[in-house]
């Protein structure tokens, strides 16, 4: 059995940890943009590295995406994709399986295949997603159809006018059904995060025929901003770390101790709020504030390698190796430890220098995929 996830606790035996472009990637790029960017994949790989070898002292079994060393970005500038450095969007491991929701770096699809089966669930490219009639009517213009007629020609582009089936597609196109990062199996409960604005695109009787994983599940939909991993993470039966504005758990997790952090307070970073000026707050290279050709760079180019760091936090974003071990990147927060300690849980400090800048913690570098342990009830009251 390859894979075997029913919670977040459970003995990790097997795990995907993600992969990042050697610094020579950016060979020939100006200075001022390529030696930062040289430094950050330099430092990633070195703390993937040590990630690595921490994992592997707790027994952990390690599968990564191979990188070509040759490969450099002004070879193709504009068709580089994000480097596989984090598995976990678009791919979902639940119960026994494990599905490729969206596209990512095809090196983790790859590596994942040679791992075990991986059963494609993603949206058509090319088609536009089911979007439910409230959404539609809400987005169309006047030269779109009805609802109905959309729904009965949704896959048949010459119904459609040009401009308006490309919108459809490229505009309102919802790409991931829902990965390990945007859902939180526990026991016999699936959540899955979702913006309440935004329509999924299947049905819990469709996610149904996927496989036998999504079957095993009591499916419940939670409105969530952004996934569900940076939201919140139970780290044991009975104990979560979570953000301060998350309304599930009377409901959901009823008796269980909710440890609740507050943001990272980055309107005291004043290095931050200059450079929000420039990304709207979605990336920070500590030292790089003012080099507009970094900043520009990076804005131009790499914009799918980033994601809004002023709305993470990073403490929530932690990978279980037991129920008494946690790996974190923040080894200093009395919070998270005191609640630890009341837990029986050690924290494992993991450097991860970076994270400001890729906007994904210890959670969103690796996936999990295969723990001790079956799948039992938790949340019964």
């Amino acid at each position: 059995m390859n894979y075997n996830i029913w919670n977040k606790w459970d003995t990790l035996e097997t795990c995907m940890v993600g992969n990042n472009y050697f610094p020579e990637f950016f060979d020939g790029v100006d200075p001022k943009a390529g030696d930062p960017l040289k430094r950050i994949c330099e430092e990633t790989l070195e703390d993937i590295d040590n990630f690595k070898d921490i994992l592997k002292q707790f027994g952990v079994t390690i599968i990564q995406p191979t990188m070509d060393p040759a490969q450099r970005f002004l070879d193709n500038p504009s068709e580089v994709p994000r480097g596989p450095l984090q598995p976990r969007d678009h791919f979902l491991v639940l119960g026994n399986d494990c599905y490729i929701t969206g596209n990512d770096h095809p090196a983790i699809y790859e590596r994942l295949c040679r791992y075990g089966k991986v059963i494609d669930i993603r949206l058509p490219a090319d088609k536009p997603t089911p979007l439910d009639e409230n959404f539609y009517n809400k987005i169309k213009g006047e030269d779109f159809p009805c609802y109905d007629d959309f729904v009965e020609n949704r896959l048949n582009e010459d119904f459609f006018l040009p401009s308006v089936w490309d919108e459809l597609v490229n505009d309102f196109k919802i790409g991931t059904a829902c990965s390990s990062a945007n859902s939180m199996m526990i026991g016999k409960k699936f959540f899955i995060g979702k913006d309440s604005d935004i329509p999924f695109p299947y049905s819990v009787d469709e996610l149904n025929t996927f496989g036998t994983g999504f079957s095993e599940f009591d499916i419940e939909f939670v409105d969530l901003d952004g996934h569900v991993d940076g939201n919140f993470h139970p780290i044991k039966p009975g104990a979560i770390l979570s953000l301060y504005d998350i309304d599930l758990y009377k409901n959901n997790f009823p008796g269980w101790d909710v440890c609740y952090l507050p943001d990272q307070s980055w309107n005291n970073l004043e290095p931050f709020l200059e450079l929000k000026k420039q990304n709207q707050g979605k990336w920070w290279l500590a030292g790089e504030e003012d080099n507009s050709i970094f900043t520009n760079f990076v804005e131009t180019w790499l914009s799918d390698w980033v994601g809004y760091v002023e709305e993470t936090v990073f403490d929530v974003n932690v990978l279980m190796l037991d129920e008494h071990h946690c790996c974190v990147t923040n080894i200093k927060n009395e919070q998270v430890n005191s609640f630890f300690k009341k837990h029986k849980v050690e924290p494992v400090y993991v450097p991860w220098r970076h994270r400001f800048f890729w906007d994904g913690g210890l959670h969103c570098i690796t996936l999990d995929l295969k723990r001790k342990g079956t799948q039992k009830e938790y949340l019964n009251g």
